[in-house]
C-alpha cells in the first residue's frame, strides 16, 4: 500500500479529544498547519500575537543567516564596545567619544542596524517572530542552499570594509555565533522558480546590488512569484502543474486603467480568490500527511501516484475517505458535512481530495473558525496590498509597477549587456511572472524613451533596445 491515514498521528497532531473529555457539539480538535505538511510560513493569529510582514527589509538578516548556517545573539551595544576597546586602544578621554561613534553607525536605538552584506547577519534579531519564519520559508522554497555560503563568502571577502566595519564584524562572529540548527524544508509545489532566482541573487551579489533595498526588492519580487503561483495551482488540486506560469496582468503606476483591461480581469482580481482558500489547503494537506512516513506529498503527487494505476486509485481514494470521516468526527459544531455535494475530479484519489477540502472549507466559513482562516490568508494578502496592489476606483485593486520596479526589473533582466532587444526585455518580465498587456507596453516604452533609454534600429517594435541602466 503505497498510502496509509494514521488515526493515531492526527490525533496526536490535531490535539484531538474524545467526546467524553469535550462536548460533542463543540470543536474537539486544534487545527494545525505547517506540522506534518510545511506549506507556507503563516500563523492563523491576529496580528499582535504573529505581525504581517509587509517590508521585506526585515528578513534580509534571517535569510543570510539561514545561507550561512548562522545562529546569532542580539548584539548589545555595551558588549560591543567593551570588546571592541579590549582590541584597540582608546585613550581615556576618548572613551566617549568612541561610544558615540558606534552608537551613530551602528545602532538605532538599542538596535544594531546593517549597510553592508558582511553585517546582515549579525542584524538585530526583532520579536517579529512572522519575519523570522519567512526568512526561513524563502530560503527553502527558492532553492538557496549551504553550497551557495561559499558565493557570499567570497562577495563579502571582496567588499571594501572600513578598518572599524572589519573590526565590528570580527569582534561578533568571535563571541556571538554558533551554527544553526537544522530546519526541515518547506515543500517544493512549484520548482521552476529557484534557478531563475539563483541567477538574478547571483548576478545581484557579483556586482554589489547588495543594499537593504535592492535585497527587500529582489525577495518582494520571488515572494509574490512563487506564492501566487502555488495559490493557484493548488485550486487545482491532482492537476495542477509544477512547470506552469499562470500569467498575472499588472498596469504601471502611472497609466490610466479601464475595467476591460488585462490587469483587472487577469490580475489581482484572478489571484485574490485562490488567496481565500490558502489555509483550507494547508489544513487539507496537513491532514492527508498524517501518516506514519514522514515523506510530504501534495496534490499533484497523490495524482502522480495512482494514475496509472486504477486499484491503487480506489485505495488511496478510501484511505482519504478515511481521512475525512476522522477529521469530521471531531469537528461538532459543524453539522451538514453529508449536504457537501460529491466533488468532480480525474480519479477517484482526486475526487476525495477534493471532497475533503470542501469539508474543511465549510467548517471554516460557516464557524467561529472563519477568524483563523482570515488571520491566517490575510498574512499574504496584506503583503501584496502593501507592496504590489493598486486601489483604480472605478476600476477596482489592480497589480501595480511603480517606476522603482521597473527600474530594479530591468537591472536585473538585462544583467551584465549593454542592451536589449524591447521584445527580450518583456519576456524577462514574463519569466519573473509579471505580464503586461499591449497597452502598458507602450507606456513603458514611453517611459524608457523619456529616460532616452531607447536606441531604435527602425520603428519596428523587434529593433527597439533598451540600453543598460546604471
Amino acid at each position: 500500500m503505497a498510502y496509509l491515514f494514521d488515526v493515531d498521528t492526527f490525533i496526536e497532531s490535531f490535539n484531538a479529544k474524545t467526546s467524553e473529555s469535550k462536548s460533542t457539539d463543540s470543536m474537539r480538535l486544534t487545527h494545525r498547519a505547517d506540522n506534518h505538511f510545511k506549506l507556507f510560513p503563516y500563523k492563523a493569529s491576529g496580528k499582535t500575537q504573529a505581525p504581517i510582514v509587509t517590508d521585506l527589509e526585515d528578513v534580509v538578516s534571517g535569510f543570510f543567516r539561514c545561507v550561512l548556517n548562522k545562529k546569532t545573539e542580539m548584539v548589545k551595544f555595551d558588549e560591543l564596545c567593551d570588546a571592541l576597546m579590549e582590541e584597540v586602544d582608546v585613550d581615556d578621554d576618548d572613551v566617549d567619544y568612541f561610544r558615540d561613534l558606534i552608537q551613530s553607525i551602528f545602532f538605532k536605538g538599542e538596535d544594531f542596524i546593517a549597510d553592508n552584506i558582511g553585517l546582515y547577519p549579525y542584524q538585530t534579531q526583532t520579536n517579529n517572530k512572522s519575519a523570522d519564519n519567512l526568512s526561513k520559508f524563502l530560503y527553502s522554497v527558492l532553492g538557496i542552499s549551504k553550497q551557495d555560503c561559499e558565493k557570499i563568502e567570497k562577495a563579502k571577502e571582496g567588499y571594501r570594509f572600513n578598518v572599524l566595519e572589519d573590526m565590528v564584524i570580527n569582534t561578533i562572529e568571535a563571541k556571538k555565533v554558533s551554527e544553526a540548527e537544522e530546519n526541515v524544508p518547506y515543500y517544493l509545489v512549484k520548482d521552476d522558480i529557484q534557478k531563475l532566482f539563483r541567477e538574478d541573487f547571483y548576478f545581484m551579489i557579483d556586482t554589489g546590488m547588495t543594499t537593504l533595498d535592492d535585497l527587500a526588492n529582489l525577495f518582494a519580487v520571488y515572494y509574490f512569484f512563487y506564492v501566487s503561483q502555488v495559490c493557484i495551482v493548488l485550486d487545482h488540486f491532482c492537476s495542477g502543474k509544477r512547470t506552469d506560469k499562470v500569467h498575472l496582468y499588472y498596469a504601471l503606476d502611472w497609466e490610466k486603467v479601464s475595467k476591460n483591461r488585462l490587469c483587472c480581469v487577469e490580475g489581482w482580481d484572478k489571484l485574490q480568490g485562490s488567496i481565500s482558500h490558502m489555509f483550507s489547503h494547508a489544513i487539507t494537506l496537513e491532514i492527508l500527511n498524517q501518516t506514519a512516513e514522514k515523506n510530504m506529498m501534495d496534490y499533484i503527487a497523490f495524482g502522480q501516484m495512482v494514475c496509472e494505476d486504477s486499484i491503487l486509485d480506489i485505495e488511496v481514494a478510501g484511505e482519504i475517505e478515511k481521512a475525512e470521516d476522522t477529521y469530521c468526527s471531531y469537528v461538532g459544531d459543524y453539522k451538514d458535512f453529508n449536504n457537501i455535494p460529491k466533488q468532480q475530479g480525474a480519479s477517484k484519489t482526486e475526487e476525495a481530495i477534493r471532497h475533503l477540502y470542501k469539508c474543511v472549507e465549510a467548517q471554516f466559513l460557516n464557524t467561529e473558525r472563519k477568524r483563523a482562516n482570515q488571520f491566517y490568508n490575510e498574512k499574504f494578502s496584506e503583503f501584496c496590498k502593501s507592496r504590489w496592489v493598486k486601489n483604480r476606483k472605478k476600476s477596482g485593486l489592480v497589480l501595480n509597477l511603480t517606476e522603482r520596479d521597473v527600474i530594479f526589473l530591468t537591472k536585473i533582466c538585462l544583467r551584465n549587456e549593454e542592451k536589449i532587444r524591447l521584445v527580450d526585455l518583456y519576456k524577462e518580465y514574463e519569466r519573473r511572472g509579471i505580464y503586461l498587456d499591449n497597452t502598458s507596453k507602450e507606456y513603458l516604452q514611453e517611459f524608457f524613451t523619456k529616460l532616452n533609454l531607447i536606441d531604435k534600429k527602425s520603428d519596428s517594435g523587434d529593433a527597439q533596445y533598451v540600453k543598460r541602466i546604471l
